[in-house]
């Protein structure tokens, strides 16, 4: 036998060379075999992601309507619950039902905020 670039190959690295050549002949069996299983997997992630995009429960399409792309739950948290709302229905209000129904949430959780911490000041 002989290297890539002809040169006589020695004993040790003959065997090296015939044993990787049959665990790569092995390793192919094996990737064949499990072809069907990794697609399947595959198919089910997309299906997983393609539903989720529409879905109207999990991830209605206004969660993503922003222009930025990002989700409202990314920002809202690092947030507590009150000023997270806040967030929330400032973000989502253009792109769902009533804007000015959502500005009004917001505005009432703002609210709540604003007097929770006027509470701890007073304290």
């Amino acid at each position: 036998m002989k290297d890539d670039n002809g040169k006589p190959l020695t004993r040790s690295q003959e065997i090296m060379r015939l044993a990787f050549r049959e665990q790569e002949e092995r390793f192919e069996k094996k990737r064949g075999e499990w072809a069907p299983v990794w697609e399947a997997a595959l198919k089910a992630a997309q299906d997983f992601t393609s539903t989720r995009v529409g879905d109207a429960v999990s991830h209605p399409s206004h969660y993503t309507s922003h222009p930025s792309g990002i989700e409202a739950i990314e920002l809202t948290r690092h947030h507590d619950f009150l000023t997270g709302n806040v967030l929330k229905y400032v973000l989502r209000a253009p792109y769902k039902g009533s804007e000015v129904q959502d500005l009004k949430k917001a505005a009432q959780y703002l609210t709540w905020a604003i007097e929770k911490a006027e509470s701890k000041e007073s304290k």
